[in-house]
């Protein structure tokens, strides 16, 4: 499947559309690692993760894109168009676990995703 039709299916899936700076992660940064630790799920990974960790039932209007290879899973609103970074614990995907990490994806990006 293409990178396009992957994306309309999380869109379908999260029922809203994804934020350009998401879409432009996704197409160059999808799969890969940035930093030491910080890998970024690939379009055809993301229903798959967010349904394993049960994102919509625990922080409903968030999308985890990736985690830290250590746990935590990085996650982003997907009301905003420029949203936050925030990690969270695998085991505790609630908002109010939420660690901030970034005021904006594409900024976390450009700096190699410090944690």
């Amino acid at each position: 499947m293409a990178l396009d039709q992957h994306i309309d299916a999380i869109e379908a899936w999260a029922g809203v559309p994804l934020a350009h700076q998401y879409r432009a992660l996704l197409a160059s940064h999808g799969g890969q690692f940035v930093g030491d630790l910080v890998r970024f799920y690939t379009a055809d990974e993301i229903i798959e993760r967010n349904d394993c960790y049960e994102v919509q039932l625990y922080c409903p209007g968030y999308l985890a894109i990736g985690d830290d290879s250590g746990g935590r899973a990085v996650v982003i609103s997907l009301q905003l168009s420029s949203s936050p970074v925030f990690i969270v614990d695998h085991g505790s995907m609630t908002p109010e676990d939420f660690y901030l990490v970034a005021e904006s994806l594409p900024s976390w990006v450009s700096e190699g995703c410090p944690l």
